[in-house]
């Protein structure tokens, strides 16, 4: 049986975009498969973003890595206020600018696990294992970081630079810090003087309202990064930002000199798409608000069918994401020959067609996969209802899911 997940032609691609060839590949052999994989917003884009995207496609000169004027100071002021002005630098999606952020910072970085896959791909890249901690969170804890864990890292390297990588709302786990929490985590941060960069790419898709993100309570210390990718449906698009405090200007001037030798700029005809886009603000966040609402309806309906079971799951409150572990029936996996999240994800999509991304690749030890509730296609220029989404194939996929374990614990 060929085993997609270990195919030497899908090792060396980033496991959530390996997903999508394996869906592409799977679909195209005739094989029913449940699409739990890649986190992509399937809700489609508005149509004003798409009509100003053929209004600038002749806009063909090189911009700066700064941005074209218009959006640098649309971008500008959505950050700056009366405490705190900023600079920006735009990239091809925030990926990039994630990356040339690690690759300047010289001290020590943490990640807070489960943590996007690109966050340690980027330190493997760069061949900087040195400079990483890697600080774990628990299920028990819902995924939240530890206070007293975290205050023993930064004491520990008082007087070396740090910068912590904050993923608020998270990708794999949909949990999100209140403005408490976020308050409280502050306070530890600025007594140690440790940077934050802040990835706010599901900030706007929170399942309530009123989030804030961290650098209202230290923004003399918090880098803000966000783009197109996922409130406005358009990971292809490849534009992101990154907003600099002007207390850090030192360390923009190094990622800008990077950023301008690295890859130029971004595409000139989507930054003016955007800078229309962010500027219609009433659209915006008209959109951004229906999506949240959408996705939160969505986990209500899905994540409760696993209570029949004794799977343990974060619990969602933004985007489309879930980290179920499988913990529980470790016994009953090593059995099997189960003994990683790897070689779970891997059982799952040979034996029952569910396609899903390893805890492991999110450098969590834990026996968990995350899910990614997207398999389904909505307009809300067409749709006005969101309780008609169609969740029937992820229904059908979470069922296989509980067919599997409910064999685990009741085998033939």
């Amino acid at each position: 049986m060929n085993r997609y997940m270990s195919d030497k032609k899908h090792c060396n691609i980033s496991p959530t975009l390996r997903s999508k060839m394996i869906i592409e590949e799977m679909k195209a052999q005739g094989k029913n498969i449940y699409n739990f994989g890649l986190g992509e917003n399937s809700v489609k884009q508005p149509s004003f973003f798409i009509e100003k995207m053929k209004e600038f496609a002749h806009k063909k000169h090189y911009a700066s890595c700064e941005g074209i004027p218009s959006l640098n100071t649309t971008l500008k002021t959505m950050y700056n206020n009366e405490i705190m002005d900023y600079e920006v630098l735009v990239g091809n999606g925030l990926k990039e600018l994630l990356f040339i952020c690690q690759f300047a910072f010289k001290g020590k970085i943490i990640h807070v696990t489960p943590s996007w896959v690109s966050y340690k791909e980027h330190i493997d890249v760069l061949e900087r294992e040195e400079c990483l901690i890697e600080l774990q969170t628990k299920i028990e804890d819902n995924f939240h970081i530890n206070l007293q864990e975290l205050e023993t890292i930064l004491k520990t390297f008082e007087k070396q630079p740090k910068m912590l990588l904050l993923n608020n709302p998270n990708n794999p786990t949909g949990i999100c810090y209140s403005n408490d929490e976020l308050k409280s985590l502050a306070a530890v941060l600025k007594k140690y003087n440790c940077m934050v960069f802040s990835d706010e790419i599901y900030l706007q898709l929170c399942h309530y309202e009123g989030q804030k993100s961290i650098r209202h309570y230290i923004p003399e210390l918090t880098l803000c990064g966000s783009s197109v990718s996922k409130d406005l449906a358009c990971g292809g698009y490849r534009l992101g930002w990154v907003a600099f405090p002007k207390t850090q200007q030192e360390f923009f001037d190094k990622c800008k000199f990077f950023s301008s030798r690295i890859y130029s700029c971004a595409p000139v005809p989507i930054q003016y798409a955007t800078n229309a886009m962010l500027c219609n603000r009433e659209l915006y966040l008209d959109y951004a608000k229906k999506t949240a609402q959408l996705f939160k309806y969505v986990c209500s309906q899905l994540l409760p069918l696993f209570h029949q079971t004794k799977l343990v799951y974060s619990k969602t409150n933004a985007s489309w994401y879930s980290f179920v572990d499988f913990s529980n029936y470790k016994v009953e996996l090593d059995f099997k020959g189960i003994h990683d999240s790897i070689e779970l994800a891997d059982f799952l999509l040979q034996e029952y067609g569910i396609v899903s991304v390893a805890g492991q690749y999110f450098n969590h030890s834990s026996l968990a996969i995350r899910l990614s509730f997207v398999d389904f296609e909505y307009d809300f220029e067409k749709n006005d209802c969101i309780y008609e989404v169609d969740l029937s194939k992820m229904k059908k996929g979470i069922e296989q899911i509980i067919l599997f374990v409910q064999s685990l614990e009741y085998p033939l």
